[in-house]
């Protein structure tokens, strides 16, 4: 009778400890799918940072550029103003007695 009853709680035991392994092998499994899952993350995180920073850098350049080409459109305007303005002027003064 009693070793019925510690052969009965040993299989008992074996049957929890049974359960608590599939349990444990659940949860690994879990924990390394959530792993992959955000080494994946990272790494597509990896790659948007370095596609933000070459359209950063593209911009910038484009910006510089529009800037030079602003900077030489306005001297060519104000070149043109002088040459346009002073032979008005000029051409004024003579005509005007």
């Amino acid at each position: 009778m009693r070793a019925e009853k510690v052969r009965a709680a040993f299989d008992q035991a074996g049957h929890l400890m049974e359960e608590l392994q599939r349990d444990i092998d659940a949860q690994q499994a879990v924990r390394d799918a959530l792993l992959a899952q955000s080494e994946e993350q990272e790494r597509l995180l990896e790659i948007n940072a370095q596609h933000a920073e070459k359209i950063r850098q593209i911009l910038l350049g484009a910006t510089e550029k529009d800037a030079s080409r602003a900077k030489r459109r306005d001297l060519i305007l104000f070149g043109l103003g002088v040459a346009v303005s002073i032979p008005i002027g000029v051409l004024i003064n003579l005509l005007v007695p």
